[in-house]
């Protein structure tokens, strides 16, 4: 068969796709990342904030080391379910790619689930500031 035969460039052209596809799971992934750290890094220095503002003689306006520790913890435990979501969609993402005749399948929006968590707790978070 010819180098330069049809079949063959097809199949090039399908692992290159592939090649790409498995690219972009890849960064997809390490974004789930960064934002899972980015949420737990927060969550923990609101959580620490709370126990600054409780050792100091004079409270912080608004500030007490129980409502700094629930929304420090719920950020962390959203960081850590983005983590596992991440991994979760990468591990998908990759068996599906690894498939002979992988075709583009529309996928749960789990992102637009974890902004909406997010949006909860940021709400929540406002709720309690302004009421308490």
């Amino acid at each position: 068969m010819d180098a330069d035969s049809p079949n063959n460039q097809t199949s090039v052209i399908n692992e290159l796709a592939r090649e790409r596809n498995r690219e972009a799971a890849d960064r997809t992934l390490l974004a789930w990342i960064r934002t899972s750290l980015a949420m737990i890094s927060l969550g923990f220095a609101i959580e620490r904030l709370g126990q600054a503002a409780l050792a100091m003689d004079g409270r912080l306006a608004g500030v007490s080391p129980l409502k700094s520790r629930v929304f420090g913890s719920a950020l962390i435990v959203l960081g850590i379910a983005a983590t596992l979501v991440g991994m979760w969609e990468h591990r998908h993402m990759l068996a599906a790619i690894k498939n002979a005749d992988y075709r583009y399948a529309d996928r749960p929006a789990v992102a637009r689930w974890m902004g909406m968590g997010i949006v909860c707790v940021g709400l929540a978070a406002l709720a309690v500031i302004l009421l308490y």
